[in-house]
């Protein structure tokens, strides 16, 4: 049994809501080879997607990544906006279509002040996708109805000062984040009839997510847009699910395969745009030997647990560790030592078809870096890279079974 991922394309216009040309924020130009990180490790916590590791990068490719880290969690976004909007009868959905169109409004306005209040800073460039990100981020957490509160307040002094500061108390953006409040809320309330707290609670736990905004809003000239400065693991980390039934677990692992998807398209994209002719043909069939390798490596992985619930599960989370691997390998900072070249050998030299179809991409991929890179240090490590790679692969697959 095959499972096929359908890829989402989503395009957040920033240029419409900033009336700035993206090209001309950043200029593009190639970035240099950047330090080895470590290898992606599981970070939990369902709040979205995290920063992705090359926002703080100072090179030309800052904007297009931090556009990139803004449509992953749109997309992400949308993908679970649908899974709940399923869940409700009508008459909800409908509420809940209002709810999101006010968010809406309210997030293109916010973004905008915030990205006003950097203009004179060195994080103008990003700060819209950067702010519209972190807002996807704040809604995932609001659709999964994350956060308990533990105290009541009707009226929050540090709420009520801070729209008196950046007088906003009155304003458009604070008009759409309040209908937004009210809907949403309404929503809870019709689903959670039994509960009498829990339109207080909703109504506090939105109130607290817009307090955090606020406080970054009035911050933002002094300290700009606060980015981390560590080493952000590549590609996408894996994402806790809130619901630990295996149904849950199965729809967790679909929005991990699809976001890594999207990133990895998103990237190779940028890439082929950027090369010339003559590298153009060798770089796209590595992308289709590496799409079947994929293919036949996390079928062969779920195959013994085909006919089981946890299949899914299984099959989206390998695909989405191959993505996460596929990115570090087209950014150049797949993690390389020397010291594991023994290992290699007793687990890489089989002869099944999957093996074979890996060597093909292998060859392939690293005649690339070979003709574009030349003798630089990055592709006569390829092989070895790319060997240490499918050991991992491997031995994930017989950590599952």
């Amino acid at each position: 049994m095959k499972f096929k991922i359908a890829i989402f394309a989503s395009v957040i216009l920033f240029a419409t809501q900033l009336g700035v040309e993206p090209s001309k924020a950043i200029p593009a130009s190639d970035a240099k080879p950047q330090t080895p990180l470590p290898y992606p490790t599981v970070i939990l916590g369902f709040a979205g997607v995290l920063q992705p590791d090359c926002v703080r990068q100072v090179e030309a490719g800052e904007y297009r990544c931090a556009k990139r880290w803004a449509e992953v969690t749109h997309l992400l976004k949308s993908l679970v906006y649908q899974d709940v909007e399923s869940q409700l009868i009508p008459p909800l959905q409908h509420q809940l279509a209002i709810a999101d169109q006010s968010w809406h409004q309210f997030q293109t306005q916010h973004c905008q002040q915030l990205t006003q209040r950097l203009r004179n800073t060195p994080d103008f460039p990003i700060a819209t996708p950067v702010c519209l990100a972190r807002l996807n981020n704040d809604r995932i957490l609001e659709l999964h109805r994350g956060g308990e509160i533990i105290t009541f307040q009707s009226r929050d002094p540090r709420f009520e000062s801070l729209l008196d500061r950046l007088k906003l108390r009155n304003s458009s953006v604070q008009r759409h984040w309040e209908q937004y409040q009210t809907q949403y809320c309404q929503i809870e309330k019709a689903l959670f009839s039994q509960n009498n707290l829990r339109l207080a609670q909703c109504h506090q736990r939105l109130r607290e997510a817009r307090i955090h905004q606020l406080e970054e809003l009035l911050e933002a000239p002094a300290s700009g847009l606060a980015l981390s400065s560590d080493s952000v693991r590549p590609g996408i980390p894996e994402l806790n699910c809130v619901d630990k039934t295996q149904l849950g677990l199965n729809r967790c692992a679909v929005y991990w395969s699809k976001t890594t998807q999207f990133l990895q398209s998103s990237i190779y994209g940028d890439w082929a745009k950027r090369l010339s002719k003559q590298y153009q043909s060798t770089f796209a069939i590595a992308q289709k030997y590496w799409q079947e390798y994929r293919e036949a490596h996390c079928t062969e992985l779920v195959e013994p647990f085909q006919e089981g619930s946890m299949a899914p599960m299984l099959y989206h989370r390998c695909l989405a560790r191959l993505n996460n691997d596929r990115i570090a390998d087209l950014k150049g900072i797949a993690v390389y030592d020397s010291e594991d070249e023994p290992q290699q050998a007793p687990v890489t030299s089989g002869q099944d078809t999957t093996q074979a179809l890996w060597e093909r991409y292998q060859t392939q991929y690293c005649k690339f870096e070979s003709r574009f890179f030349g003798s630089q240090t990055r592709s006569k490590q390829c092989p070895n890279r790319l060997n240490l790679g499918r050991l991992r692969h491997i031995k994930a697959m017989m950590n599952t079974r």
